[in-house]
């Protein structure tokens, strides 16, 4: 290992480079001399007044925060101390400002997927890359035991109606969070799915826009550092593996593999290179030459080492690695897989409970399934639906073929299916998003390891639409009849309607930004599958079959993922529970099941959150008679923004009161 300086690293200076001469010879802006003359993240007043105008930034005041820019250039701003900035603000809303750039102030890779200092022109939090350093996460953890100290000296009685809601999320994140103070270390720092190297991928090819000279100067000070962020890695999973929390042994395995290909890949390919090439094509500077060659030199002498000596870690970490097991393995590995069940369904709900819940959908929709294929003439009556299932994904005439054309035919279609959920199913909507959800081909480079799609989150200022991810490397992972649930699921009226509303919400920032109650955001995701279910969307029985597919699977989920982490399940006992019951493949069951082992509870929020929310609407159906109309059944739901399913619960009872009255 390397260690390094616990504290934060000062970006490079570039022009110490070969970009020197042309770089220094250049014009520089306003917001370019402030990204050289202030430090964004040192304890000092200017930085304070930057950080106030990125609040009214977020808070579309951007005139005002270029205003106070422009002062801290002249060294005329004020002297006071921003009212957020105090131990306790006065106001509530004020204390709800503290809380969002408590959760920025140290995240300069978050601002860049952000965009919202990019938006009023300034750029520093781009030179940097975030602090893994132990000191850092010690004093976030105290800085939250702070901020619940001070949120519960605020009467509930006092507030309006939308503060108390607030006010209730914000208590239930920072109860939880302090709450699990003993397992704050037990997330896997380094996994297949997420982590340190996909983070530090889509900061440098997605979050981190380049247009101008001082982007291109920030990208390099951001490779610079990727040596910093790996070895601060190190120490951390060093400390973990202290306390006996270790990745299971595939989780490093592919880790290392990954920086195998990082380092061995001739510079002209290397993913960062290429980025910043693509982009001074796209962007001519008349500095390009030299910015090429400095991130020659950097990539070559800083980031290839730095991915060859995190190989060589994982390679010796591998050693003591001895198993794929649950979190049940890890010290308090019952208390955190509880913990983490909470986290993530937002219930008291066992992991017994969950388990037999699982195993009761299971059996339901295998019914439901059933009787499609007797509808069709197709159902073996001695077959399980899993087999039955597989027999299907046998056929060659539900796949694309693996070639550009293909690839090209694939994104056409999911586009026409999106046209055609906004005729068919934008009318059960009054509020919907401004802009519509973006289809694009994932980047070759983060293909693997990468789910079938996703979705991506627009910037908070509308200057990046919400973009529906489609990884195409191998089609026939992706069978067509899949396409339309999946569709529903990740982009309209799923994830990109409920994030998108969420951002037009007079809500606190921090709300506006919050993805992270997963049952709120997944439930909704997979109850738009099942909309469109019930609404006829879906074009054929095949179709029907794919939805059906996809919500058996994440049954399946509330089943294979307490079996991991609570009943001891072995890999290849998730494995085969997972192909027998969904007739996925065995290479798709795998990667999936590899999920669940590194996400310890994050798969059972899917379903969990659809059974609240369509029991919910049931109710409300029930209660309302005549009166229920589903638009405004998604108005409280969706202009609530993402809570846990007891406040979305209260939500909804207030309603049927409200209606009702």
């Amino acid at each position: 290992m390397n260690p390094i300086s616990a504290q934060f690293q000062s970006p490079v200076n570039i022009s110490e480079g070969p970009a020197i001469k042309t770089i220094e010879s250049s014009q520089e802006s306003l917001h370019d001399q402030l990204l050289r003359s202030t430090q964004l993240f040192s304890n000092n007043h200017q930085r304070l007044r930057i950080w106030e105008a990125l609040l009214l930034a977020a808070h579309n005041k951007k005139e005002e925060a270029k205003s106070i820019l422009e002062a801290v250039h002249d060294h005329r701003e004020p002297q006071d101390i921003p009212s957020w900035n105090q131990a306790q603000p006065t106001d509530i809303e004020v204390f709800f400002d503290k809380l969002f750039i408590h959760d920025v102030w140290r995240n300069p890779q978050k601002l860049s997927l952000l965009g919202l200092f990019e938006s009023i022109g300034f750029k520093d939090h781009n030179a940097h890359l975030n602090d893994y350093s132990l000191s850092f996460f010690d004093d976030n953890f105290e800085e939250k035991k702070k901020l619940l100290g001070s949120i519960i000296n605020y009467d509930p009685e006092t507030l309006t109606p939308d503060q108390k809601i607030s006010y209730q999320v914000f208590l239930w994140q920072l109860n939880h969070a302090v709450a699990g103070e003993k397992f704050q270390f037990h997330k896997y720092l380094v996994n297949q799915m997420w982590g340190i190297l996909q983070e530090i991928t889509m900061t440098l090819t997605m979050s981190h826009k380049l247009e101008e000279l001082s982007d291109f100067e920030n990208y390099i000070c951001r490779l610079d550092q990727i040596s910093i962020q790996l070895r601060q890695t190190e120490d951390l999973m060093e400390y973990q593996r202290k306390k006996g929390i270790i990745p299971p042994r595939f989780a490093i395995q592919k880790t290392a593999e990954q920086c195998k290909k990082m380092w061995e890949a001739p510079i002209d390919t290397n993913i960062f290179y290429t980025y910043l090439e693509s982009s001074l094509d796209k962007n001519p500077i008349r500095e390009k030459e030299a910015i090429l060659e400095e991130a020659k030199h950097v990539v070559e002498n800083g980031v290839r080492n730095a991915y060859h000596y995190f190989y060589e870690y994982c390679m010796e970490l591998l050693e003591t690695a001895n198993a794929n097991d649950g979190v049940w393995a890890l010290p308090y590995g019952d208390e955190y897989y509880a913990h983490a069940l909470a986290e993530h369904t937002t219930t008291d709900m066992s992991a017994n409970e969950i388990h037999e819940l699982g195993l009761q959908e299971v059996q339901r929709l295998e019914g439901e399934i059933r009787a499609i294929l007797a509808k069709e003439n197709i159902l073996v009556d001695d077959k399980e639906i899993g087999e039955q299932i597989h027999e299907l994904s046998k056929r060659e005439d539900i796949y694309y073929p693996n070639t550009d054309e293909g690839r090209k035919k694939c994104l056409e279609d999911f586009e026409f299916i999106l046209e055609k959920a906004r005729e068919k199913l934008w009318p059960l909507f009054d509020t919907k998003p401004k802009l519509p959800v973006q289809v694009k081909q994932l980047p070759k480079e983060l293909e693997q390891g990468s789910p079938l799609a996703f979705y991506l989150l627009p910037s908070l200022d509308g200057s990046r639409e919400g973009i529906f991810y489609v990884n195409t490397c191998d089609l026939r992972q992706l069978p067509m009849y899949e396409m339309e649930t999946l569709a529903m699921h990740e982009a309209e009226p799923g994830h990109h309607f409920q994030v998108a509303i969420q951002y037009g919400l007079e809500i606190p920032v921090l709300r506006k930004l919050s993805t992270g109650f997963t049952a709120y955001v997944e439930g909704w995701a997979l109850y738009a599958e099942k909309l469109a279910y019930e609404e006829g969307f879906y074009s054929s029985s095949l179709d029907k079959i794919g939805h059906l597919k996809f919500d058996l699977w994440r049954a399946a989920r509330l089943v294979v993922d307490t079996g991991i982490h609570h009943k001891g399940w072995t890999k290849d006992q998730a494995i085969r529970y997972m192909t027998s019951i969904t007739g996925t493949s065995h290479t798709s069951a795998e990667t999936e099941i590899e999920r669940y082992f590194v996400m310890p509870g994050q798969a059972c929020a899917y379903k969990i959150g659809q059974l609240k929310i369509l029991e919910l609407r049931q109710r409300a159906k029930e209660m309302l008679g005549d009166k229920f109309k589903i638009q405004e059944f998604h108005n409280v739901v969706l202009n609530l923004g993402a809570v846990p399913l007891t406040i979305l619960e209260e939500a909804v009872d207030l309603y049927i009161q409200r209606v009702n009255s």
